[in-house]
């Protein structure tokens, strides 16, 4: 087909002529799937009970809940005796501190007395009763609302209960600079 068979006549415009030249098949193909998978989608979602996406997210939220639970009736439950006799191990400890400065520090100052988050080093908790095993259940959860991320998933297990056992090594050490007593005096064990 030659430029003359598809000039447009009538249509020239400052010399520019308008040629009449069909689009590509593969251009016309897509759009025409285009337009029918639109037509689908809507009635799907409109007419025929597609979920709305409220109840996707529902949906999707059960199931995280329940692996979540799953996950939570896993974890073999520790006594506080277990972790306590941890605090002889040299080894926790430094695995401990290691991950406290790369993860804590920012929030709870370098020897635990609080900057942004709490001082832990005194008898006074905001969250929990100062235990290991509040402190452990705090940590894997987070406090979302005042700042601090859940750290379950993002630390592995074993080094939590490293992290959590060399916070609990500071009771007591009065660190110069600490923050001022915060929520509820507690006794420890």
């Amino acid at each position: 087909m030659s430029d003359d068979d598809k000039l447009i006549k009538g249509h020239d415009y400052d010399g520019i002529q308008e040629l009449d030249n069909p689009l590509p098949g593969w251009w016309l193909a897509t759009f025409y799937i285009t337009v029918i998978f639109g037509v689908i989608y809507y009635a799907y979602y409109t007419f025929l009970g597609g979920p709305t996406s409220d109840e996707e997210l529902a949906s999707k939220m059960s199931v995280i809940q329940q692996e979540r639970q799953a996950s939570q009736e896993t974890l073999e439950v520790k006594s506080e005796d277990y972790f306590v006799a941890l605090l002889d191990n040299e080894e926790v400890l430094a695995a401990g501190k290691a991950e406290y400065t790369a993860k804590c520090l920012a929030c709870h100052g370098d020897k635990a007395q609080g900057l942004i988050g709490p001082n832990m080093t005194d008898p006074y908790w905001i969250h929990g009763d100062g235990s290991v095993s509040s402190m452990l259940q705090t940590a894997r959860v987070g406090v979302p609302d005042k700042g601090m991320p859940p750290w379950e998933g993002v630390i592995p297990e074993e080094t939590l209960e490293a992290v959590v056992v060399y916070i609990y090594s500071l009771y007591g050490t009065d660190p110069p600079g600490a923050k001022p007593p915060q929520g509820e005096q507690v006794e420890r064990k």
